[in-house]
């Protein structure tokens, strides 16, 4: 248990992929709590977060407001919860900038599918609307057309300045093939589901350091880093990882991701820490 912490693995994922284990969660931070494990050097400190957090209350944010664009008509928030409640079928894709240097970057651009959990991150050494807007079309060619256009109904994204060009960034081809919207100012939680899966890419990108030094000066480093975020065992999805959901549910989608590098990792293998990117450094 103590190598697998060790890697950046939850105890959630300890015992979902170690069925031998027969306590539960509580029993484990229980008995770590307590020190029973302190004769293998397992301690409370060596976990990546406890189960119980502190939900923040949020305040009524306080802005200036911004008078409405062009590319916000019919791309408000407000517009996207009117479709999504019309009944109609569509998959959705929530997509932001992580970044600890907005002067010097490298900049990660996220894609996460809401049906299967799963997150594609691209390496950007400039946070401009052309360089996300290329990211899109990098989307739709790993992807390819027919995948992009079942798995990428809507995309969300907030209203960062990199994120302007709705336009450009829906049509493919000389074609439309996606709709853009947008959070409401200062309201990040509109896409809280990607907010959350930031905090594991974090785990291995921490923030407050260089990304160059750690390793992140290139694409290679970001595809394995989501390879091992996208192939980790998730309690919402009943033990299984977005990897394991995706090649069950589309496997077209898969075979798309297996051929740009994204790939399926054995467990005891997982590593979502900074030691991932020790041979890029």
């Amino acid at each position: 248990m103590k190598k697998l912490i060790s890697q950046g693995h939850s105890i959630y994922q300890i015992l979902n992929d170690n069925p031998d284990i027969t306590q539960t969660e509580k029993t484990i931070y229980n008995y770590i709590d307590q020190g029973v494990f302190r004769v293998s050097s397992l301690l409370n400190i060596d976990l990546r977060q406890k189960t119980s957090r502190v939900i923040k209350i949020i305040k009524d944010p306080k802005f200036k407001k911004r008078a409405d664009r062009k590319y916000l008509n019919g791309r408000k928030y407000e517009d996207y919860i009117k479709l999504i409640e019309s009944g109609s079928s569509l998959t959705v894709v929530q997509m932001d900038t992580v970044y600890n240097n907005i002067t010097n970057g490298p900049f990660i651009q996220t894609f996460k599918f809401l049906n299967t959990g799963l997150i594609i991150a691209l390496f950007h050494k400039e946070k401009t609307s052309l360089s996300m807007t290329q990211g899109v079309h990098t989307l739709y060619d790993i992807l390819g057309p027919d995948v992009f256009r079942e798995q990428v109904n809507i995309i969300l994204t907030d209203n960062g300045s990199e994120f302007y060009d709705a336009l450009n960034m829906e049509c493919f081809e000389g074609h439309r093939q996606t709709q853009v919207f947008y959070c409401d100012p200062m309201m990040s939680g509109q896409k809280g589901s990607l907010e959350n899966k930031h905090r594991e890419l974090r785990y291995i990108f921490p923030k407050k350091c260089d990304l160059y030094e750690l390793g992140l000066t290139k694409q290679q480093p970001l595809t394995l880093a989501v390879s091992h975020i996208n192939s980790a065992s998730l309690k919402s999805i009943d033990g299984k990882s977005s990897l394991e959901l995706t090649q069950f549910l589309y496997p077209k989608m898969y075979k798309a991701l297996m051929g740009y590098g994204i790939k399926m990792i054995p467990k005891d293998e997982i590593i979502l820490k900074p030691s991932l990117l020790k041979q890029y450094r």
